[in-house]
């Protein structure tokens, strides 16, 4: 129970990605991103609507939109093992938008700035103890 990747996509671009544990197949980014987008872009179009968490066997796929004036082209993204609380991690990434607030002219460009590293740290700092499995906090508790 615990968050596998977070990430931020822009405009269809994966801007920042953050892999908390190795998966079994490393996937290219882009692929990732062009998924998401076009479920994007599908619940929008099919169904005036907009998808906020993809279950699947054992992981679930959390979405999450930036408040911009277009909706769906900012948003954050986490790949949650199955039976990760997903209200702590909603509420987190909620926490994320609000501190983000205002520096979304720094994502223009995808190069890693120290506007980009900055946000980064915010997204590592708000899911650092949610990302940690059972083991690991036995391991930090019992050494």
């Amino acid at each position: 129970m615990a968050i596998i990747e977070a990430g931020l996509i822009v405009n269809g671009l994966p801007i920042l990605r953050r892999s908390y544990h190795p998966s079994v197949k490393d996937v290219d980014p882009m692929i990732k991103a062009s998924l998401m987008t076009a479920l994007k872009t599908f619940a929008k179009e099919a169904f005036a609507d907009r998808p906020e968490v993809l279950k699947l066997s054992k992981f679930s796929i959390m979405l999450h939109d930036l408040n911009t004036e277009e909706p769906g082209t900012m948003f954050l993204y986490c790949v949650l093992e199955k039976k990760t609380a997903e209200g702590e991690v909603r509420r987190r990434l909620k926490q994320i938008e609000e501190k983000m607030a205002g520096m979304n002219e720094i994502l223009d460009q995808p190069v890693e700035t120290k506007g980009l590293r900055k946000i980064k740290r915010l997204i590592d700092r708000e899911l650092k103890d949610l990302c940690l499995r059972a083991s690991d906090r036995a391991k930090n508790i019992f050494g």
